[in-house]
């Protein structure tokens, strides 16, 4: 579970205030309730928010990447997108309706909280915010249709060429704090080796430049090509344009009907083969001749 910690930097110093729903707020529209903000930190694996659950604080993710499942009719949660920095979650809160998805931390981070209930008190469920707060779902609801959007293209890269283009987006840097391969085969639906391989992949094409086994620099260039079909190296065409583009072939000569075929001369092999086996059948009877000679009767006359 998240662990709580004083607030190390005011809103107004902190980096990531332009993407907070709390940082965003006027100094004047955030002074009533500014003291009731607390800074939690929370670990890999760490569930930030349940499905179905009330929250109880309006909390915005200042650093670390979380994962997103919804469970549907079967009982099983199933990822659906991840979220990043300056990302709310518990918006559910203010007007006190069960949340409709399940935050699981995927790298370890820190998010900012505000209690609900001491917010709604203190006033600060304002115009200002409320204007803020509608503009956060909106945003969210943008986020999952390009997660959704995702699993549309077609082949293993390019899915994993768009989920890293949006991964940068939410940890806003081209160099990507990768999460395990186990966590990008459950989002894009399919293997650990497929993931693993495609990396490899894009590393050839250019696309990402590998610095470890977590991270990799992202080259927006080649990757939103893939996102288009085009190849990830400029000038180069795919195999299967390339044949598709390729000039027809000149059309066979229809073959003659029976009646217009005329007797072909035999052929020089033929006419080799033929001399062939005439040499083998005389040489054939000339063995025979001598055994047959031999097993004639002897004359009368000789035999005296």
């Amino acid at each position: 579970m998240p662990s709580s910690e004083p607030d190390r930097k005011p809103c107004h110093e902190c980096s990531s205030r332009l993407q907070c729903l709390i940082g965003r707020q006027s100094d004047a529209g955030r002074a009533p309730w500014a003291a009731l903000v607390e800074e939690r930190r929370f670990r890999k694996g760490d569930v930030l928010q349940r499905q179905g659950d009330t929250a109880q604080s309006v909390a915005v993710l200042k650093v670390g990447t979380a994962l997103l499942q919804r469970t549907g009719v079967d009982g099983t949660p199933r990822p659906v997108a991840m979220a990043g920095c300056g990302q709310a979650l518990g918006t559910g809160a203010v007007a006190g309706t069960p949340e409709d998805l399940t935050w699981v931390a995927v790298l370890e981070g820190r998010m900012c909280h505000v209690p609900a209930t001491a917010l709604l008190r203190a006033g600060g469920a304002g115009p200002e915010f409320l204007l803020s707060l509608l503009r956060e779902e909106a945003l969210a609801r943008t986020r999952l249709a390009d997660w959704s959007g995702l699993l549309r293209l077609r082949g293993v890269p390019a899915q994993l060429a768009s989920a890293l283009l949006q991964l940068a987006q939410l940890q806003r840097s081209t160099l990507v704090r990768l999460p395990t391969h186990t966590v990008l085969a459950s989002l894009l639906a399919t293997t650990r080796e497929t993931v693993a391989r495609s990396l490899a992949q894009l590393a050839q094409q250019g696309a990402v430049v590998r610095h470890d086994r977590w991270h990799c620099a992202i080259v927006r260039g080649p990757l939103v090509a893939l996102l288009e079909g085009a190849p990830a190296h400029a000038g180069e065409m795919p195999r299967t344009v390339a044949s598709r583009t390729a000039a027809p072939a000149a059309p066979s000569p229809a073959a003659p009907s029976p009646a217009d075929r005329s007797p072909a001369a035999p052929s020089a092999a033929a006419s080799r083969r033929v001399p062939a086996v005439r040499e083998l059948d005389l040489v054939a009877a000339a063995v025979r001749r001598p055994v047959r000679a031999a097993a004639a009767p002897v004359p009368q006359a000789a035999r005296a």
